[in-house]
């Protein structure tokens, strides 16, 4: 038989079969007439019945003997006749919404023309194991867009780690569907039929993990399912080679939303469920949940936001009698994460008797029902390998990582690909996400629990993942830390990763690792004291200090000593400086165990304890031997600067106590002119922020306020909070001078504020004695 006759008797036979449900006479009449072209007689004809037979495109193509390219183009054709037909709007009609835009314009049999009768459609959606659906708003509304015949959407995907909610999402939205389809209201997409299949294996519930008897794990299973829910015995008793050609006759004859519920645990029959489902009829739409993440529109959850996971902890505890406390509400949402199944099954735990703390404790247990059930079957696969090596090492980070920073402490950066990979496996697993704008690795708190048991598991792999770990930082320090002067344009980088370097701290002083703590610690030291503030600095430095002297490490214990003054300094109580005057006493008695330079800053240290006494003239002298220091030293240039300016800077803090403004604006110029050669700009804009005092002093308007704007923007943009601090008490001044003195007093209180933050006791009750002056 030839090609042509073939053809042919197709055509017959698909005319026969259309036939059947649609007006296709009256359909094939009304676009000859409207279109002025003989539809019986063109080729479009055959194109158009095998639409309404609910054909793909691949199967229309290889019957009709056609490439899908010329076929694509016919039926694009198909559409825009049916637009021209019914009035619908340019490029609005497509496969997936063709039959639904034909059954509105009364085409099929059966069914009116924008019909409002009230149906009662098939469905077996299994009852709902909540009173309301709380949160993911946004979600909904994506995912009930895709259902709708407007939207071009097939198979869609919903995809996260277990427990996370993708079936809850599914079923509140299949409800949705079924009702405005019963109702026919217009809130929600309608249906004819509603089919909802599992292959869920496990249920958790408060007592337990449940093994489920029943599931659909291969196709034919699934095909029962649609049978039963079809009340259509002939899919069952056809041959098995003819099943799928059955249930896709009698899902061509109505709009079905098929739901397949955890794909990921159908491993019988994989690939034929796949291509099942991706050749279903233009007319069904498909949901798929499942923990990998698939390449089909997917719709990607994550943990719920603290307000509605605070909502499902509050309406949990009252269907099931518990009265639970603010504080702990968030404190469960903090352990769980906001992941939905995890808030249900602790409540649940807690209404059968057991304590929150108790319940608490085993959510973070790897051996727990929710870690078991949320993780488990997704991590087994992968022990020993890249993925499982990578999560556990994302897990020692207590903030997001970088790749390199997981790489090395996973061991894996001679082998970028194994790295890429595994990555790639563990975000589609839903384990881990890549967030776009920072392009760091991130771990909701459950998974991070359940990945550091793992890691506790494979002790010799912590181990060394823990060593470099450490090492990572303290190179990654060594880069971007250090003094300001050189490197404080680098400090934004420390601040990323700010988190991560302070568990290294306290990890290393927990392990004893003295070394690597004060290794650290010398090279954050200026980014802690100068940027961060850390509210325990002198904690830190009392341990190093207690450590260093324990260990006879006396060249470091004289550093620490120094920096521990300086905060002390800074601070300025009576007690604080008393504090320091004896530190410093003890470190000058030990300064033979440093080098020329640490000596010049315990000299510099001295010298602005002086000054914080007013004892000017000790204060001279410690600047004197300061500077002899520091030639001493035999630096070059650039050092030497570096060493020079503080003998300056003090020396003109001096002459401005004693009122010698003059001499103090000559000798901060001086600073700026030194500091720039080195561009060392925190000087420069506190050098800057003096001699606005100055002007100020002097009774120069203009030049204070231009210098305190300039000054103002630099400090703000560092992140400089005790430059900016000290720059918004100069604002002040200026305007209770010649300015608002409303405007005054909201600055000096910002700086008072700032002040007490920063623990700098005398600088806040002199700025309150500013403020309190009529």
């Amino acid at each position: 038989m030839s090609d042509q006759s073939e053809r042919g008797n197709l055509s017959k036979a698909w005319y026969q079969k259309v036939l059947q449900d649609w007006e296709i006479d009256r359909l094939l009449t009304d676009l000859e007439s409207k279109i002025q072209e003989r539809y019986r007689q063109n080729s479009k004809k055959d194109l158009l019945l095998g639409l309404l037979c609910g054909y793909s495109l691949t199967k229309i193509s290889q019957d009709l003997y056609r490439d899908n390219a010329g076929v694509r183009v016919g039926l694009s054709n198909i559409y825009r006749d049916i637009e021209t037909l019914t009035g619908e709007p340019d490029n609005s009609v497509r496969s997936s919404n063709l039959i639904y835009i034909l059954e509105r314009y009364g085409y099929r049999r059966g069914v009116a023309a924008s019909s409002t009768e009230s149906t009662s459609i098939p469905h077996n959606l299994p009852s709902p194991t909540y009173t309301e659906f709380i949160g993911r708003e946004a979600d909904m509304k994506k995912l009930l867009e895709r259902l709708s015949p407007k939207h071009g959407a097939h198979m869609i995907t919903v995809h996260g780690i277990g427990g996370v909610g993708k079936t809850a999402l599914v079923l509140a939205a299949a409800y949705l569907c079924l009702e405005a389809s019963n109702e026919n209201s217009s809130d929600a997409p309608k249906f004819d039929a509603i089919i909802f299949t599992s292959a869920k294996q496990k249920e958790l519930i408060p007592d337990m993990i449940l093994q489920r008897q029943q599931g659909q794990h291969n196709l034919r299973e699934i095909f029962r399912v649609i049978a039963n829910a079809l009340s259509d015995s002939t899919i069952i008793q056809s041959p098995p080679n003819d099943q799928f050609d059955r249930v896709r006759q009698c899902l061509s004859k109505q709009r079905t939303l098929l739901i397949v519920d955890n794909m990921e645990t159908i491993i019988e029959d994989r690939d034929e469920v796949i291509e099942f489902l991706y050749n279903l009829p233009i007319c069904v739409k498909v949901v798929i949940t499942t923990r990998e993440r698939i390449a089909l529109l997917p719709i990607s959850l994550r943990n719920l936001p603290l307000n509605d996971g605070l909502q499902l902890i509050q309406q949990q505890a009252e269907e099931k009698g518990i009265t639970i406390q603010d504080e702990d509400s968030s404190l469960l949402y903090d352990r769980t994460g906001g992941i939905p199944l995890a808030i249900v099954y602790a409540l649940g735990q807690v209404s059968s008797g057991y304590s929150l703390n108790f319940v608490l404790e085993q959510l973070a247990s790897a051996k727990g029902d929710v870690a078991r059930f949320c993780f488990e079957e997704s991590v087994q696969g992968m022990k020993g390998e890249p993925p499982h090596k990578l999560l556990m090492s994302l897990a020692i980070f207590p903030d997001a990582p970088i790749q390199a920073a997981v790489a090395e402490v996973a061991g894996l950066t001679s082998d970028p690909d194994s790295v890429s990979n595994g990555l790639v496996r563990l975000q589609q697993l839903s384990l881990v996400n890549l967030n776009p704008e920072t392009k760091r690795y991130e771990m909701l708190s459950l998974t991070r629990e359940y990945a550091l048991a793992q890691l506790a598991a494979y002790p010799d792999f912590e181990r060394e993942a823990r060593r470099r770990w450490v090492r990572w930082y303290l190179d990654f320090a060594y880069s971007y830390g250090g003094e300001d002067w050189e490197k404080w344009i680098h400090y934004n980088r420390l601040k990323e990763e700010e988190g991560n370097l302070r568990a290294v701290l306290y990890w290393c002083k927990n392990q004893d690792h003295y070394a690597e703590v004060r290794d650290l610690w010398l090279l954050l030291n200026h980014y802690a004291n100068l940027y961060a503030y850390w509210d325990d600095r002198l904690d830190w430095l009392q341990w190093l200090t207690e450590q260093s002297e324990r260990r006879g490490e006396w060249s470091s214990l004289v550093k620490f000593m120094i920096r521990k003054t300086w905060l002390l300094i800074r601070e300025c109580s009576p007690q604080s400086l008393t504090q320091a005057d004896e530190i410093l006493q003890r470190a000058w008695v030990l300064r033979d165990h440093a080098d020329s330079c640490v000596q010049a800053d315990l000299a510099e240290s001295m010298a602005r304890l002086r000054i914080r006494q007013n004892n000017y003239p000790d204060a001279r002298h410690w600047l004197t031997v300061e500077e002899k220091l520091a030639i001493e030293a035999n630096l070059d240039e650039r050092q030497h600067i570096r060493y020079f300016i503080p003998v300056l800077y003090h020396r003109a803090e001096i002459f401005y106590s004693e009122g010698e403004y003059f001499l103090t604006k000559k000798l901060f110029q001086d600073v700026m002119k030194s500091a720039e050669k080195i561009n060392w700009h925190r000087v420069i804009n506190s050098a800057q922020n003096w001699l606005a005092d100055i002007a100020i002093e002097q009774g120069d308007r203009d030049e204070a306020q231009k210098l305190l704007i300039q000054g103002l923007t630099v400090a703000e943009s560092t992140n400089n909070k005790r430059r900016l601090a000290r720059y918004q008490r100069s604002l002040a001044r200026w305007e209770r001078r010649w300015g608002s003195v409303q405007k005054a007093c909201q600055l000096s209180t910002q700086a008072i504020n700032s002040f007490e933050r920063l623990g700098m006791t005398r600088d806040a009750e002199e700025m309150q004695t500013l403020l309190d002056c009529p």
